[in-house]
């Protein structure tokens, strides 16, 4: 084996080349359930123009469930979430295209069946299928010209294809399970200004013999409750963050509310998709669930006890019952995600469905290290570092890579240490990344969580200046070459980064808010009043980069969908022309026909390429495999400034 050429960080010649990435991190796979003996899942495939299909196993084999011109997919809260259910020898599923409901055979080629037909703009997500009365119960969301968005709880007969409003008159509605004997049904429900990690309603409604009004079980203004489940006709358990942690409790008529856990950890987490589940009813009385994600643990509700069952994972998730056992997707820091089953708590771990090998071999992965630093404000915050890997390259002792800062999105959401193909992008070509638990991030607890309340743009980006320090008096970044990049939240987070403090010398931002004010004028109804909650009403303007032009002297490439519903595509224009009219080197890519998050696999590869290569110019290194017509799709401003 010959010696290690050495070369500048950055300059780096990596296995991990933009096609493969793009294509190897195509293939998305969640949403597990089961049913007859038989396990499915959804797979997203960008190389099939974003299609998104439901995938049965059986006896080995893997097939296909939803036709070739179906993609499954919700747009309830534009973020959707489960778009499909099993039941009655059918896959029932959200068509894409329409947002109409459909059911189709499992075992026949018949073409499926449409149940829905809506006159108005109505989107439907998070099907359950009650077997007694032959109904689909799914959050319902109508869009009628001039007024806000309507939510509710509907119940749709599979047969006749009619339409019941089982619960309205609350702003958002999630969660709406049938009891096993279909006697109940427990739903979610919030209002105008919560979000459902601030603060949700439980209730409980009889359907059978008689309907009743609905009650409420646990939750309010400040609780937020997550994921009923029927464990039997008479229990229900939930979690709820009422002690400061997301923890797990029952509920019966008998004994009302009491808690299965007390370990502070969490049970739950942020629901910004619709079906979002964190555990599953093995039987009446064993819970399989994943405290913080990072192991599998069997609760007893009936001792209390917990039982670890898996670790060794950096993150599982996706838990179903299946057969005698169950199956579930997990997450490594140097392998691709996987479907496993156990066929009993004991057994040996099966695999049904890889993820693949990952995208470089595993001597080129750069392993994830969780680190701590002191915030802005004194608290602690949490980290995932990356260094340099490869072992084809070094550089000269003294040099110190530049280092690539990542700001995740929500803001009110977190990063994981599972593999990351973006990330190995930059570690084997000589970078090192930083992957920020900002305060106000999930995860570590509703205080960690509430301290971004009124501080967004703030306590965020003054946390990521902090870790940038941190790493610099530790000596293992170079202070003149730190980038930051972020998508949505997160590229507002870099925007006003970028205007704030000199610690950054270049920045990314894909689909980033740059208008505060704009924002809360135009945008969907999930996200309305969210803002409320972030940022006083007299401190948007103060906040929002695009006021701030004057503060910005580095360079910005900007990434945007012409669909955004979220994120307005005129945010990232004004921005760029902003910093065009200044003189600031800036690109930007406004790619058609792209909503909030990117899904064709031409423009996955164009952001990362275009990004990758605008950092090159940025900090006058040579990329490997790069040259200008990196940049051929993008509109440029000032580039012969570098």
């Amino acid at each position: 084996m010959s010696p290690p050429t050495s070369l500048p960080y950055g300059a780096w010649q990596s296995p991990l080349t933009v096609e493969k990435l793009t294509t190897h991190s195509a293939v998305g796979l969640g949403q597990l359930r089961s049913w007859n003996g038989d396990l499915f899942w959804l797979e997203s495939r960008p190389q099939e123009d974003s299609r998104r299909v439901v995938v049965r196993h059986r006896d080995g084999d893997h097939v296909d469930v939803t036709p070739a011109d179906y993609s499954v997919a919700s747009t309830v809260h534009e973020y959707g979430g489960v778009a499909y259910c099993i039941g009655n020898g059918n896959v029932y599923f959200v068509n894409g295209k329409d947002q109409n409901l459909y059911a189709n055979q499992l075992n026949g080629d018949s073409k499926p069946i449409q149940l829905t037909y809506s006159t108005v703009d109505e989107r439907f997500a998070d099907p359950s299928f009650d077997p007694t009365r032959n109904q689909l119960l799914c959050v319902r969301e109508r869009h009628i010209e001039g007024l806000e968005a309507i939510n509710d709880i509907a119940s749709i007969h599979v047969e006749s294809g009619d339409i019941e409003s089982l619960h309205n008159g609350h702003d958002f509605y999630a969660h709406a399970r049938t009891s096993p004997d279909g006697t109940k049904v427990a739903f979610l429900a919030w209002d105008h200004p919560n979000m459902p990690w601030n603060g949700t309603q439980l209730y409980v409604m009889s359907l059978l013999p008689a309907r009743s009004d609905a009650v409420i079980i646990a939750g309010g203004q400040t609780e937020t409750i997550f994921q009923p489940e029927w464990l039997s006709n008479d229990l229900l358990i939930f979690s709820s963050d009422q002690s400061g942690f997301h923890d797990l409790y029952a509920f019966t008529e008998q004994d009302g509310v009491y808690p299965l856990t007390s370990d502070d950890r969490e049970y739950g987490h942020a629901m910004w998709q619709l079906g979002a589940t964190q555990y599953v009813a093995l039987s009446e009385t064993i819970v399989l669930t994943t405290p913080d994600r990072t192991e599998l643990a069997l609760i007893d509700t009936f001792s209390g006890m917990l039982t670890p069952v898996e670790s060794g994972a950096v993150e599982y998730g996706d838990l179903t019952k299946f057969r005698n056992g169950f199956a579930y997707i997990k997450s490594h820091t140097d392998a691709s995600a996987s479907i496993c089953a156990r066929a009993s708590f004991s057994d040996e771990t099966v695999t049904i469905k890889s993820g693949g090998e990952p995208p470089l071999p595993r001597a080129y992965i750069s392993k994830s290290q969780q680190i701590e630093f002191s915030g802005s404000s004194g608290d602690v915050v949490y980290a995932y570092l990356y260094l340099p890997k490869n072992p084809d390259f070094t550089a000269a002792e003294q040099e110190r890579p530049p280092l690539l800062v990542q700001a995740h999105g929500g803001p009110t959401g977190r990063t994981s240490a599972s593999l990351n193909s973006r990330i190995q992008f930059y570690t084997s070509r000589g970078w090192a990344v930083v992957d920020v638990n900002y305060s106000g991030s999930t995860g570590y607890g509703r205080a960690y969580q509430d301290r971004l309340l009124n501080e967004w743009g703030n306590r965020d980006v003054n946390d990521l200046a902090a870790c940038v320090r941190h790493l610099i008096a530790e000596d293992i970044v170079d202070p003149q070459r730190v980038a930051i990049s972020g998508s949505s939240a997160g590229g507002f987070t870099v925007l006003r980064a970028l205007t704030t403090s000199n610690v950054f010398k270049a920045g990314a931002s894909r689909y980033g808010i740059a208008d505060l004010n704009a924002l809360a004028a135009d945008t969907h109804k999930f996200e309305s009043r969210y803002i409320d909650q972030l940022v006083p009403e007299d401190q948007l303007q103060a906040r929002s980069p695009i006021h701030h032009v004057d503060r910005l002297q580095c360079p910005v490439i900007f990434s945007q969908g012409t669909d955004d519903k979220v994120v307005p595509p005129n945010q990232a224009r004004m921005m760029f022309d902003a910093l065009k009219e200044k003189g600031i080197p800036t690109a930007l890519f406004m790619f058609e026909g792209e909503s909030h998050g990117f899904r064709k696999l031409e423009n996955l590869m164009a952001c990362l390429k275009g990004e990758y290569y605008f950092f090159s110019r940025a900090f006058g290194f040579e990329p490997h495999g790069l040259d200008s017509e990196t940049l051929a799709g993008a509109e440029l401003a000032h580039m012969d400034k570098f």
